[in-house]
Parts: C-alpha cells; structure tokens; sequence
C-alpha cells in the first residue's frame, strides 16, 4: 500500500506541468541602439512604426547608450531633447507600453507619460507582471536572503525550474553574475534548473567584504 502511494505521488508530481519560462516574445524583441520609437499623445502608447496621428500628437525618439563603463540607455528627440530611464540598460515595447530593464538594480519599470507634469516618468513593475512577461519563473526576492546571503528555495522531482532574482532593496549590482550555463543571456537573473545544486550570484572581483556572493541551494521538494 505504501509503495503504491508513493508512486502515485510520483506519478502526480511527474504530469505535473513544469514552469516553461518563457518570457513573452516581445521581451528579446528589444530598442536597439539608433533605432527610432515613438509615443502617441493620443492612444498613449509606444510604437516601434509612426502612427497615424498628427504630427504634433506623435513624439520620435532615438535611443542611443551613453558612453562609460556603466553603459545606459537614453532616448533623445530631433530636437536634443532627452529621456532618459534613470538608469536602464535593455528596453522592449509590449502592448504598446516600453517596459525597462535596470541590469544592475535587477528591477523592471514601465516609461509612462505624466501629464500633470508634462514629463516621463519611470513606474516600478508589479510583481505579476513581471512573472507573467518572464514566463512565471519562480521569483527569489533579495530579501529573502538570510544574514549570511543565503537562501534554500525547492523544485518539483524531476522537473526543470526556472527562477529569477529580484531587487527589493536599495542594494545595487553593478558586475554580478548567475554562475550556471542555464541562464538567460539578457534577462541575467533569469536561470533554470534541472537537479538539486547550489546557484552562486556573485561579482567578478573576489572580495566577500565589498561584494559578498549570494548562494542559492536549490532542492527537491514541494513549496
């Protein structure tokens, strides 16, 4: 009787469908450098093609990366005029709304129109939203993390897992990696996993003082 619960367990847990992970098609569908978008004052949205407005209704912009070590995006119009995300580094438009990536803040933000103040303004993502863009990842929070940076998080039994790490915190990241193969080259705290081990995000520089590495043991069981 005892076997046959088990593997009826098993058997549940194998049909069971796996986070597939994947992130919308619009997210590596990304603003190129020197490519031109455009934002309608009258549909509010973001557009990849002019719209057919009046001109005056229709702002064009141009993103170019500032030059430096720490490469960020900025939006400039015919006219010099700047936008600039404060500090994203990968943009894409999804239902015609530019939704940014802060590569080293790991948070996403969306580039809204504040009319009040005549300005654009960045809004932080909610937490589904950013799940249901990524592909439902498992979402593993900075804060999450104990005093020693350490974290346990679990899987399903032979299922692959995709999780990604967010920013909750004022903490920044400049030049930190998910030290696995099985992670996403543009989402980079986006990563899967297929057997229990442990996941290290951490600097390029070895030093635990300045940098301290966050460990991520990932095991079999059930949330």
């Amino acid at each position: 009787m005892f076997k046959k619960i088990i593997l009826s367990t098993l058997l549940i847990l194998f049909l069971m469908p796996s986070a597939s992970a994947r992130p919308v098609n619009e997210v590596y569908g990304g603003v190129s450098d020197g490519q031109l978008i455009y934002y309608s004052f009258k549909s509010n949205k973001w557009y990849y093609q002019r719209p057919k407005h009046r001109p005056s209704r229709v702002l064009e912009v141009t993103r170019r990366i500032t030059p430096g070590l720490e490469e960020y995006s900025e939006y400039v119009s015919p006219m010099g005029q700047v936008y600039t995300p404060a500090g994203s580094n990968y943009e894409f438009l999804y239902k015609g709304r530019l939704i940014t990536y802060h590569i080293y803040d790991l948070k996403f933000f969306e580039i809204v129109y504040n009319k009040r103040n005549k300005a654009f303004i960045e809004v932080p993502l909610e937490e589904k939203e950013i799940k249901k863009l990524m592909g439902n990842p498992k979402i593993i929070k900075i804060s999450d993390f104990d005093n020693e940076n350490r974290i346990v998080v679990k899987k399903l039994p032979l299922k692959n897992q995709w999780y990604l790490i967010l920013n909750d915190t004022d903490k920044y990241f400049y030049r930190y990696i998910v030290v696995t193969n099985e992670k996403d080259d543009t989402i980079v705290t986006l990563f899967r996993v297929k057997r229990p081990t442990t996941i290290i995000y951490s600097h390029y520089v070895v030093d635990r003082d300045e940098f301290p590495p966050y460990k991520i043991r990932v095991k079999n069981g059930i949330n």
